[in-house]
C-alpha cells in the first residue's frame, strides 16, 4: 500500500511539473535591447498596476503578451503614475517570425517616404532647425511614428528630421510626437562643451589668464550647449526637457549657486568639503542643503561627490566639493 501512494506520488509531481514547463514553455519571452531593435512589432500595449519591481512588471506583461499571441515583448518604458506605487507599462509585441527592421534610415528613404532623412541626435544638434511638425495618434510601433513624423517633414520640404519629444497622451496609448526639421542647407549652430568651466570661477579666470589650450576650457557666456537643442524655433514645452544651463539654486535672499558636473568639477580645485546627513524626500531637496551650506562657506559652485544611506531610519549622508 506505501507502495502504490509512493508511485502515485511521485506521478502527480511528474505531471505538475510537465504543466510548469509546458506554461513556461507557452510564455511570451523577454528579448534585448538589441533584438527589440532589429524587429518590427506587430502592437503595442500599455497598462498600469501595482509592481514592487522591475520582475513583476516584466511577469504581468510576458501574461498580456501572451494574450494577444505574441511570442516575445520588449518593455518600451515605466514609470511611476502617482503616490500610490503603481506604475505605467509600455511594451511592444512580436511574433516568431517578426519582419526585420532596417538598421538605420538612409538618404533617399525613410520608411518608404522618398527623400527625407532622419538625423541622429549628435548630428542635428549641430544644425540649426527651420520649422518643427508634430503629430500624435495611436502609433503600433516606432516605425509607425517615425513615417508619420517623415510625412508631416516632407509635407513642409524639409531635407531632414530629428525627433525632439515623444511622450504619452493618455493611458490608451496614444503620443505627441514634435520634431525639429531641417533644410538641406541648415547653418552650423555656434555650441560649445557641456562640461566648459564656468567662466565666473576662480578655475576659469585662472584658465584665461594662463592662455592656450587651458582658456579654451572655458565656457563662453551666452553660448548653447551642444547636449541641447535649438531654441530659436517650436515652443519650449515640446522642444526643451531643461532650460540647457547648468543646474543652480536660487537660495531666498536671491543668491545663485550652481552645480557642476563630474568633467567640470575635475578641471577645478574645490576650496572646502562638507558632509551632513538628514531625511530628504528628494534630489531637489538635497541640493537645496548643499546649497546653503555652500552659501554660508562663500562658494558659487558645488559638486556632490557621494551619497550614501544609512541603515537605520532611512537618512542620507551627503558630501560635496566647493568651490569659488
Amino acid at each position: 500500500m506505501k507502495q502504490t501512494k509512493t508511485i502515485i506520488a511521485s506521478a502527480v509531481v511528474l505531471l505538475i511539473s510537465q504543466f510548469s514547463v509546458l506554461s513556461a514553455a507557452q510564455a511570451a519571452e523577454e528579448i534585448s535591447p538589441e533584438k527589440a531593435a532589429a524587429l518590427k512589432p506587430f502592437d503595442r500595449i500599455a497598462f498600469t498596476g501595482h509592481f514592487n519591481n522591475l520582475g513583476d512588471a516584466s511577469d504581468e506583461a510576458s501574461k498580456r503578451a501572451d494574450d494577444k499571441g505574441a511570442d516575445y515583448f520588449y518593455i518600451l518604458d515605466t514609470n511611476s503614475v502617482s503616490e500610490s506605487g503603481n506604475w505605467r507599462v509600455v511594451a511592444d509585441l512580436y511574433h516568431k517570425d517578426a519582419p526585420k527592421v532596417s538598421p538605420k534610415p538612409v538618404l533617399n528613404s525613410v520608411n518608404g517616404v522618398s527623400g527625407v532623412k532622419q538625423l541622429p541626435k549628435e548630428v542635428a544638434y549641430e544644425l540649426e532647425p527651420f520649422d518643427t511638425v508634430t503629430v500624435s495618434g495611436l502609433f503600433h510601433s516606432q516605425p509607425d511614428v517615425i513615417q508619420a513624423i517623415a510625412e508631416a517633414a516632407k509635407a513642409k520640404g524639409a531635407y531632414s528630421f530629428f525627433i525632439v519629444r515623444q511622450i504619452d497622451a493618455n493611458n490608451g496609448g496614444n503620443q505627441y510626437v514634435t520634431a525639429f526639421v531641417y533644410k538641406k542647407d541648415a547653418r552650423k549652430r555656434v555650441t560649445q562643451s557641456p562640461d566648459a568651466i564656468p567662466y565666473n570661477s576662480d578655475a576659469g579666470r585662472a584658465a584665461l589668464a594662463a592662455g592656450g589650450a587651458a582658456a579654451k576650457k572655458v565656457e563662453i557666456p551666452g553660448v548653447a550647449s551642444s547636449e541641447s537643442p535649438s531654441r530659436d524655433v517650436g515652443l519650449f514645452f515640446q522642444t526643451q526637457s531643461s532650460t540647457g544651463k547648468r543646474y543652480s539654486v536660487t537660495l531666498p535672499d536671491g543668491k545663485k549657486i550652481e552645480e557642476v558636473n563630474n568633467v567640470t568639477a575635475a578641471q577645478m580645485t574645490p576650496f572646502s568639503t562638507v558632509t551632513f546627513t538628514g531625511h530628504f524626500n528628494s534630489i531637489t531637496d538635497v541640493s537645496e542643503e548643499v546649497a546653503k551650506r555652500a552659501a554660508d562657506q562663500g562658494a558659487k559652485f558645488y559638486h556632490i561627490t557621494r551619497q550614501w544611506q544609512n541603515k537605520s531610519g532611512g537618512n542620507l549622508t551627503v558630501t560635496a566639493d566647493l568651490f569659488k
